[in-house]
């Protein structure tokens, strides 16, 4: 058993963690603290930084990352190991480069007026040629596809909307699963306890979003995950409120609920 304890002396949340790619050696740890107007801001300043940490070494972290403020998510890319994306407090979208002298600071960084107006809670990189390319998803409504050698704006936006021809309430995200086998379809879990479903090659309908159960099947609170069966990826789980859910692609209603 090792245990991995943020070395601050104000004790935050570990709110990501990812493997590294290539096998269980290293982790990337995110840490913030998401509670809005926390107290503790107003005496000091934040510690902003997150951790890679050797599995071999529990007591040091490996390498130290240092964004412009505190990342909720943090993913290695696996097709270039040495880098990662990370999703801030602040809306921000960082990429790092640990080969570069002085990796933990970001290597680009996208600009605040366009980027997320809210934390990103999830961020993917996704199958493209070049390997540079991610996704992100916030509770501002939207999701933002990014190239991360120019992160100066979005390489594409989509508004998490239950209607796009109006009327329908804009969904804040909460999380996401992207699994690479099926690189155009999207799974996003909402604020309001709503499971979205997009798919980029379906963007004339409803701009690609489908809506699972609104009604009694939805969690009660925010979806803190969503992650599909690894093996029959038409299956997919949620866990939000006090319940975890297992729904399938081609039904609007769960099929299992604890």
């Amino acid at each position: 058993l090792a245990v991995f304890r943020d070395p601050n002396a104000v004790k935050r949340t570990a709110t990501s963690i990812h493997w590294h790619p290539e096998g269980p050696t290293k982790i990337a740890v995110s840490y913030s603290i998401l509670n809005f107007q926390d107290s503790r801001f107003s005496a000091a300043r934040l510690p902003v930084q997150s951790y890679i940490w050797d599995v071999v070494n529990p007591n040091t972290p490996d390498q130290e990352l240092a964004p412009p403020s505190p990342l909720c998510c943090l993913r290695f890319n696996p097709k270039s190991t040495d880098t990662l994306v990370g999703g801030s407090y602040n809306g921000l979208v960082t990429f790092y480069d640990l080969r570069r002298q002085g990796g933990g600071s970001p290597l680009e960084s996208s600009v605040i007026e366009k980027s997320h107006h809210d934390p990103i809670y999830d961020v993917f990189w996704i199958s493209s040629k070049t390997g540079n390319q991610c996704a992100s998803v916030s509770t501002d409504g939207q999701v933002l596809w990014w190239d991360t050698r120019r992160l100066g704006e979005p390489v594409d936006s989509l508004l998490l909307s239950s209607d796009s021809k109006g009327g329908g309430a804009v969904l804040g995200g909460s999380s996401m699963e992207y699994n690479k086998e099926i690189p155009t379809k999207y799974l996003v879990g909402t604020e309001q306890g709503i499971v979205l479903a997009i798919n980029l090659r379906n963007r004339k309908q409803n701009n690609g979003i489908t809506v699972y159960d609104s009604g009694p099947g939805k969690h009660h609170g925010p979806i803190y995950s969503i992650q599909r069966n690894p093996t029959h990826n038409k299956f997919f789980l949620t866990v939000g409120d006090w319940t975890a859910r297992i729904w399938m692609e081609d039904l609007k209603t769960p099929i299992m609920t604890t």
